[in-house]
This record gives C-alpha cells, sequence and structure tokens, in this order.
C-alpha cells in the first residue's frame, strides 16, 4: 500500500488522538469522520484486533511509512531480541526524517522527508537523499546553505511543535545537528500501546 497522502485531520479524527509528526492541525470536532459518527458522537467500542490495528495505523500515520515499510521494522525489531516493542520505537525514532522533524527543522514528518529527498539536507560533508536511513549516535546533520535563509524554516526551528530529544545537540545558527543520543522509550512523541502493535503482527 502506498504512503498516505489524503486529508490529514481525517486520520487524527478516525484514530482519536494527535498525531504531530503527521500534521499540525487539531481537530475541532472530538468524534470520527463520517455522518454516522457525527449522529453518534462518540467512538464506538472497538473489538480487540481493531485495538491493536488502531494503535499500528498510529505509527504508521505519525512515522510516514507504507504497510511494508512498518512490517520490515517489526521483524527487524524482533530479530534485535530484548524487548520488541522498545526495539521498534527506538528504529523508528532513529530514522533520518525523523530525527530531522525532532530537531524542530520541520512542521511535520513529510516535510522533513521532502528536504531530504530534494538534497538540502548534509549527513558530516556528503549530501543524504534518503530519508528512510538510520542515523547512529555521533553523526550530525545540517541543511544547505540555501536553506538558512527560508523563513519557514527558521520559525520552525525557532518554535518547534514538540520538545527536541536531551540527546540532541542543536546548533541553530548553523541549522545543525549532533546527535550525541537517540531517542528512546519514553521519549516518543505520540500516545501508543506498543504491546497492541506487537500483538497485531503476532497474531
Amino acid at each position: 500500500m502506498a504512503r498516505y497522502r489524503g486529508p490529514r485531520l481525517r486520520i487524527t479524527r478516525r484514530l482519536g488522538t494527535e498525531l504531530p509528526g503527521l500534521t499540525t492541525k487539531i481537530a475541532r470536532r472530538q468524534y470520527g469522520p463520517g455522518h454516522a459518527a457525527a449522529s453518534n458522537r462518540r467512538f464506538p467500542k472497538l473489538s480487540e484486533y481493531a485495538l491493536r490495528l488502531r494503535e499500528k495505523q498510529k505509527l504508521r500515520y505519525h512515522y510516514g511509512l507504507t504497510e511494508k515499510q512498518l512490517l520490515l521494522v517489526y521483524k527487524q525489531a524482533n530479530r534485535m531480541g530484548g524487548d520488541a516493542g522498545r526495539n521498534m520505537i527506538e528504529l523508528l525514532e532513529s530514522r533520518f526524517d525523523n530525527l530531522l522533524w525532532r530537531a524542530g527543522f520541520t512542521r511535520t514528518i513529510p516535510a522533513a522527508r521532502q528536504l531530504i529527498a530534494h538534497g538540502h539536507v548534509k549527513i558530516g560533508e556528503r549530501r543524504a537523499k534518503t530519508p528512510s536511513q538510520k542515523i547512529k549516535t555521533g553523526q550530525s546533520f545540517q541543511l544547505n546553505e540555501k536553506c538558512l535563509a527560508r523563513e519557514d524554516i527558521r520559525l520552525a526551528a525557532n518554535n518547534p511543535i514538540t520538545e527536541p530529544p536531551s540527546g540532541l545537540k542543536i546548533d541553530l545558527d548553523k541549522m545543525g545537528v549532533t546527535v550525541e543520543a537517540l531517542p528512546n522509550r519514553e521519549q516518543c512523541p505520540i500516545d501508543v500501546n506498543i504491546q497492541k502493535v506487537i500483538e497485531f503482527y503476532a497474531q
């Protein structure tokens, strides 16, 4: 299944939670999308499968992954040993597009992905073009000189959507980041029951 490109508020309303990586907008209506939900004005009772699916969808839409990509993350997390849920979150948090967003340089993860894909970000001295690549502790990245004067990037950097993780050393003058420690499970910016996600894939 392709990456989602439809209405973003519809997703946050359907899942009943904010997904800051997907959109900065906040739904005014506290019920699901559609006429049936508008008449009931409440979320229906969900089956166990639906609960697991909803938690999985939170990860998928927040981090902007396809179904295949998220499945590959789960399989890799399982092979690592230990707590698969914690491994899964840490793998997602170490993605390049996510860290660029967590540093506050863009308003959403799709915007971070676009910056990287267009060649506006460097890892060390080399231009990066792969949003999904994993960043390791000790690596650094920065925006190129053409981006330093962009008003939208400056506004985002000075007013980040979420508090940047303590392990990211951010230089707002040079628009660069040194990764001293990768974000962990406790620093995940969304409310997700990761155990339900593991159960979804394990069933």
